[in-house]
């Protein structure tokens, strides 16, 4: 594991262009070491909490549990096992399992001399992917009704749609919002992955336009209308607040009633001549 000491000290090279020099490989194939430890951090310790917890290995050094939970991981008990949960998917998304497990006997009969069947054709083991904690929780309702490999098979489906290694909360959020609970209609394992397939299209297709439409000026610009009429109808409650706030310190209360008289008047200098 990368300590903090093992990386090398900063170059500033702002004018940098090229090919990276052998110091530079070296420096930047630290630094993805880095990436890649920082990415898996989170769900490694929740698993670390899962066996500490299981185990109640805590004991060694706790009263509680939650004692134990707060001041190791610093959270809630609830957050911890969310945490642990979506570090099942987490999991299996970064070590996708080789082979299936077979019995013990014929374990035993594949290893012995006398037994020389040939290899079955397997399909290619799917690439490793790195999922960030939120999107981890994002698929809780997945992983609860379908277990924690569909859960992450839906992730990594989403991630093919999308050609992105690593896929975003809102994204998985948005499909997963739409997907059916089990118990009002259960999918086979076929069905769910056609499922977020399509899904995952139709919320790629409403990223993608919401992005254009955040970048159209004439957009932009309803947004801040949008703001100015937000404010508009609490102007009512706003005064409303202002009568209470001056019964209780009317000083205090005069001084915040100035800081929005100049944000209006800043607000008229910068509205538009037409």
């Amino acid at each position: 594991m990368l300590r903090v000491e093992d990386l090398p000290d900063p170059v500033d090279a702002p004018e940098a262009q090229g090919p990276l020099s052998s110091d530079e490989v070296e420096r930047w194939e630290l630094c993805k070491r880095s990436f890649e430890q920082y990415q898996q951090a989170w769900w490694v310790a929740a698993r670390a909490l899962d066996i500490s917890l299981r185990g109640r290995l805590w004991r060694a050094e706790y009263d509680t549990a939650e004692a134990f939970i707060g001041d190791v991981a610093g959270m809630s008990t609830s957050n911890a096992y969310r945490q642990i949960a979506g570090a099942e998917v987490a999991a299996v998304l970064a070590s996708p399992p080789r082979f299936e497990l077979e019995s013990n006997d014929l374990s035993r009969m594949r290893d012995s001399a006398e037994v020389r069947d040939p290899e079955p054709e397997q399909d290619p083991e799917p690439e490793p992917l790195v999922i960030s904690q939120r999107a981890a929780e994002a698929l809780t309702r997945v992983r609860e009704d379908y277990g924690a490999t569909a859960a992450a098979d839906t992730y990594r489906t989403v991630a093919e749609v999308t050609g992105k290694d690593k896929v975003s909360q809102k994204t998985i959020t948005g499909i997963v919002q739409q997907l059916p609970r089990k118990k009002d209609a259960e999918l086979s394992e076929d069905e769910l992955k056609e499922r977020v397939r399509t899904l995952a299209v139709k919320q790629t297709e409403k990223e993608a336009a919401e992005k254009e439409a955040a970048t159209d000026p004439v957009e932009v610009f309803r947004k801040y209308v949008a703001i100015v009429e937000a404010f508009a109808e609490k102007t009512g409650g706003m005064s409303a607040a202002y009568e209470k706030a001056a019964g209780v310190d009317k000083a205090k209360a005069d001084e915040i009633a100035k800081q929005v008289r100049d944000h209006m008047a800043r607000a008229a200098e910068n509205f538009p001549d037409v």
